[in-house]
């Protein structure tokens, strides 16, 4: 169970990737050879896209691949470099966790509101910026725990 939590974006994130292939070739397939489009795929599609990319947001956030411009703050003494390191950590998880509220807010807005070809709420296609973002907190958190028990050095 530890190694499944320590990979979920990959696993989750692939998986769906996955599927969204196949539904888009099921598509093609479909509108191209059978010249009958699936009408509830394109929607299907976009709305496992949205949580595949989300959870890519978590993936680089806890393997420390997003991206930095620290051309300036390598030039300052390793003190000054770490408490501005730790500063834009504190701006990025109060960034995320208002932007999970945002999302909780909007998703609960859109509970009325049917994606028609799928039969379901919208609510659920938006309720992924909420969780995810959950996950996307956790990571980050993790990555600065980690970072400062190692007592290793600010990117």
């Amino acid at each position: 169970m530890k190694k499944f939590f320590a990979n979920l974006e990959e696993i989750i994130g692939g998986s769906l990737f996955i599927i969204m292939l196949i539904i888009l070739t099921l598509q093609i397939f479909s509108r191209q050879i059978m010249d009958s489009p699936l009408t509830w795929s394109e929607a299907l599609a976009k709305f496992i896209f949205v949580y595949v990319g989300y959870l890519s947001i978590s993936f680089g956030i806890k393997e420390s691949n997003h991206v930095l411009i620290d051309y300036f703050v390598n030039k300052f003494p390793k003190l000054i470099r770490s408490t501005i390191y730790y500063v834009f950590q504190a701006a990025i998880f109060i960034a995320i966790s208002i932007m999970g509220y945002l999302g909780y807010e909007m998703a609960l807005r859109k509970v009325p509101v049917e994606i028609v070809s799928l039969n379901i709420s919208y609510m659920y296609m938006y309720i992924a910026l909420p969780l995810i973002s959950i996950l996307i907190l956790y990571r980050l958190v993790e990555v600065n725990v980690k970072q400062i028990k190692n007592k290793s050095e600010v990117k």
